[in-house]
């Protein structure tokens, strides 16, 4: 059945599948028949993560380890530059120009482990202090200080984690005032009849959904909303009348509330007429 599905895909896409290339993977009950399904297709067995775009691709969060490619691609560009006569200054191009954007793909689709941001900052470090990483040399001042933006004191480098949290909070930013394809698929998987500030992490939610979920509050509490007709604003944990949410301004009824994380419009609808 399935090959067929495959059959009729190529005859409506003009596309066609070279199964030599490709790989399939096997879920639950169908790993005892994985012989059976490598000889229909043609194809070998793939393991997880895959890589899509350079992106591992995996149903469970990405370890550590799964991440080395990615600092090893890190050790080969300073392997490179390894033992040139390069000032302060050129050190700080690379580091902006090269360095910080090697990861931002995969900083764009997940929220990136403290421990592999801190090796990615070892490097950086590394670099901007030594050069050359057989011969050490005093450090000035603290890395978190030289990360600051200029007008702060600092160098302008950019912070990994902040960056990594702006990069997911786009992709909530376009859930929200765009539409389109992907839009439609999260909003069916995840959403149904909850905004996204009602929805919570569920045990079986994507490694991607759940990152978003670590930085929506983040991302509402730097933003605020334009009501139209109020079903997508919570009354009091959003910010939509005035500088602050509501809870902000108002505590004390907040915390007397027996109504929380309600929208305006549900508050406003049973408000009684003026």
């Amino acid at each position: 059945n399935m090959k067929l599905i495959l059959c009729i895909f190529e005859q409506l896409s003009g596309l066609k599948i070279n199964f030599h290339k490709s790989e399939i993977f096997y879920f639950g009950k169908a790993k005892e028949v994985e012989d059976q399904y490598r000889q229909i297709f043609g194809c070998e067995s793939g393991s997880l993560p895959l890589k899509y775009l350079g992106v591992p691709i995996h149903y469970r969060k990405l370890r550590n380890a799964e991440w080395y490619p990615i600092e090893c691609r890190f050790a080969d560009k300073l392997g490179c530059w390894k033992g040139k006569m390069l000032s302060y200054g050129d050190r700080l191009v690379l580091i902006n120009s090269v360095l910080t954007s090697l990861p931002m793909f995969m900083f764009s689709f997940f929220e990136v482990p403290i421990g592999v941001r801190k090796r990615f900052d070892y490097y950086r470090s590394r670099f901007f202090w030594q050069s050359d990483e057989h011969k050490q040399k005093y450090r000035l001042t603290k890395w978190n200080i030289i990360c600051r933006p200029k007008d702060q004191g600092g160098l302008g480098i950019e912070v990994l984690d902040l960056k990594n949290k702006s990069l997911l909070s786009k992709w909530l930013f376009k859930l929200l005032n765009e539409e389109g394809m992907w839009q439609e698929l999260l909003q069916n998987k995840y959403l149904h009849s909850k905004t996204l500030a009602q929805v919570g992490i569920s045990p079986t939610d994507s490694p991607f959904w759940k990152g978003l979920m670590r930085v929506k509050e983040d991302f509402f509490s730097r933003g605020s909303f334009k009501i139209g007709n109020g079903v997508s604003t919570r009354f009091w944990e959003d910010t939509w009348l005035g500088g602050t949410p509501l809870m902000h301004q108002y505590p004390s009824l907040y915390n007397v509330t027996q109504r929380k994380n309600v929208s305006v419009h549900e508050v406003l609808a049973a408000a009684p007429p003026l």
